[in-house]
């Protein structure tokens, strides 16, 4: 029986990816307003790479950062790549404005905690390095609030620790008197969200926008690449 479920925020519970995409899009648009669309599309595929590095080297190196400090880091990145003359900190900053726009809980998992009993399940929300402040105001906009969660969890409680996290797991299941079997992970990233859970034993399910298939045994692939909805998907 599940009696706590673990949601991750970032790309779980929100809509991080899309949001980071289109609001890359909307800001190259502004700033590049003779770029044609599939450039424009290019270019806003390739500072996301060089976003989430910077949020990778933020998460390593410097636990400081904001999220403005990332930003301006991965576009600076991105402009000597492209060997684009930019002012990067008024780029930085029009972009986090837009992105603050689109970035919201995701209708279908605001339903899901909506619908679901107050009582009976715990429920919680885990963040890498957003504030809790931040996440409230998030949830806030689906309305949610820290009512419908036993508990918001941010990595930033956490001095010198980030995902993957045993640490912030086991503190869970001991605060809470939780044994790992009767718990759920519920994330987006294998070695962020899902690992940590597996090696404490809990249960885990992985969302994912970018895997067509998935296989858990390797005489699993070829049966699915002579399948007919293998080759009926959608190349990107």
């Amino acid at each position: 029986m599940i009696k706590g479920i673990i949601f991750d925020l970032n790309g779980t519970l929100d809509n991080t990816n899309q949001a980071i995409a289109r609001a890359f899009l909307e800001i190259l648009k502004k700033y590049f307003p003779a770029l044609k669309s599939s450039q424009l599309k290019k270019f806003s595929e390739e500072l996301m790479i060089f976003f989430w590095q910077a949020d990778k080297l933020a998460d390593l190196k410097y636990p400081q950062w904001e999220m403005i400090d990332i930003i301006k880091y991965g576009v600076g990145k991105w402009a000597a790549f492209r060997k684009i003359k930019l002012n990067i900190s008024q780029f930085a900053e029009d972009y986090n404005i837009i992105r603050k726009k689109y970035l919201s809980i995701k209708p279908e998992f605001a339903s899901l905690i909506k619908k679901m009993p107050k009582r009976g399940i715990m429920k919680f929300v885990f963040s890498q390095g957003n504030s809790k402040t931040d996440v409230l105001s998030l949830l806030e906009k689906s309305s949610l609030t820290e009512k419908d969660f036993t508990e918001i969890i941010s990595t930033k409680s956490f001095p010198g620790e980030i995902k993957p996290s045993i640490k912030i797991l086991s503190y869970l299941l001991k605060k809470y008197r939780l044994k790992a079997g009767d718990c759920l992970v519920v994330g987006d990233d294998i070695l962020a969200d899902i690992m940590p859970a597996k090696i404490l034993g809990m249960r885990t399910i992985l969302i994912s926008d970018y895997v067509d298939f998935f296989a858990k045994k390797v005489d699993q692939i070829y049966a699915l690449i002579k399948s007919k909805a293998f080759s009926k998907t959608k190349r990107r």
